[in-house]
């Protein structure tokens, strides 16, 4: 029988233990099953470390997109085929891929792409040396995944509307006017002084809802990456990335944007630490980092 760790994030936002126990019992009737809860922030990133030194030959993650991008952590590079199975409020990597949003319905998924041994080897980004799956910034969407994450009574509250608030908020007091402070230099391209960065492995950004978020809207996992930067905010700006976003797309080609697509390397460097997110995940802040392209080198359960 194929060895199987379940990774559970029993904090996310849709995991329960009487979900958890279905999904164990409907796994051990096919596999040799290991079931682990991460007890902090990180663990999940060890315990996939131990399952590729074990042996194992699939680890699934059942919680949020943070949950999901810590696991794989250890699993690029590796033939330890990666199951998601979405626990978190957004999961933004589960439901671009298409995979089923209920985490019972998730593990059938998971489970039959692993009995017929089909998986789908996919890029992957890499930031300083963190792996990313979707998207990974540096500046506004960074601060903005920071004030969410400190603020208790906003994630008890509605996530897409906490998100849009805090959106709102960073933009117009910390952005809106602001100097640009990080040089950026993708490929053969001078530097740049922008105000933040947005790097795209896949699309969509986020969701709001059930409307998806384009950020980089000509990102996808079958090439390069996207980055998209802005070199000024003002107060008229905001509400126009917002449109642009959710519909109209138009941002890559504004004349205070810089859009790169298809690149494999780029290099940030602020006058000052910074935050940073990876999968919308905070990570802290930095003032470098070098952003790359690791091609074919992550095996999803899709």
């Amino acid at each position: 029988m194929q060895r199987v760790l379940l990774i559970a994030n029993a904090r996310a936002g849709s995991v329960s233990v009487r979900t958890r126990e279905v999904i164990a019992k409907a796994l051990s009737a096919d596999f040799k099953l290991e079931v682990v809860d991460t007890e902090a922030r990180g663990h999940a990133t060890d315990l996939a470390r131990d399952a590729v030194d074990q042996g194992f030959d699939a680890v699934l993650a059942f919680g949020g997109d943070g949950t999901i991008n810590e696991a794989c952590q250890e699993l690029v590079g590796t033939d330890v085929a990666f199951g998601l199975l979405p626990g978190g409020t957004t999961n933004v990597m589960a439901r671009s891929l298409g995979i089923p949003r209920d985490p019972v319905d998730a593990t059938a998924f998971a489970a039959s792409h692993l009995r017929s041994g089909t998986k789908r080897r996919i890029n992957v980004g890499r930031l300083g040396a963190r792996y990313f799956l979707f998207s990974a910034g540096m500046g506004l969407d960074a601060a903005v995944v920071r004030r969410v994450e400190a603020d208790p009574e906003g994630k008890r509250a509605s996530a897409d509307w906490t998100f849009l608030k805090k959106a709102l908020a960073t933009g117009f007091t910390e952005y809106r006017g602001a100097d640009p402070t990080i040089s950026l230099e993708v490929g053969s391209s001078p530097p740049e002084k922008v105000l933040f960065v947005i790097i795209c492995n896949a699309r969509p950004f986020t969701y709001f809802g059930r409307f998806p978020v384009d950020a980089c809207p000509e990102a996808s996992l079958e090439k390069g990456l996207d980055f998209l930067a802005l070199t000024s905010i003002r107060t008229l700006t905001i509400p126009r990335i917002a449109w642009s976003v959710f519909v109209s797309r138009s941002h890559p080609r504004w004349k205070n944007a810089r859009y790169f697509a298809d690149v494999t390397q780029g290099s940030l460097r602020a006058t000052q630490p910074m935050p940073v997110q990876v999968d919308g995940d905070y990570i802290g802040e930095i003032d470098r980092a070098i952003v790359r392209l690791v091609p074919d080198s992550l095996d999803l359960l899709v």
